[in-house]
């Protein structure tokens, strides 16, 4: 756990937003935050790895925004 030291002023309208929306201050704060913080690495499975090679092999529109082999070299025959 951090512990962060804010002004009086800044505290109340962190309060008064997070109660705006229902949340806590912890739970406002977290949605501020989390969002930005990159996931760690996790090791796939056999099955995952798969699952995503096959997308990846699939034709159109790469799901991770990479360029297929036809793109790629679409002035080779």
């Amino acid at each position: 756990m951090v512990n962060v030291q804010l002004n009086d002023t800044v505290a109340a309208a962190l309060s008064a937003k997070a109660a705006a929306q229902g949340l806590t201050l912890q739970e406002y704060l977290e949605g501020l935050v989390l969002p930005k913080v990159p996931r760690t690495a996790s090791r796939l499975t056999l099955d995952e790895f798969e699952r995503l090679f096959d997308e990846e092999a699939t034709s159109g529109p790469s799901p991770t925004g990479t360029f297929s082999r036809v793109e790629l070299y679409s002035d080779h025959d």
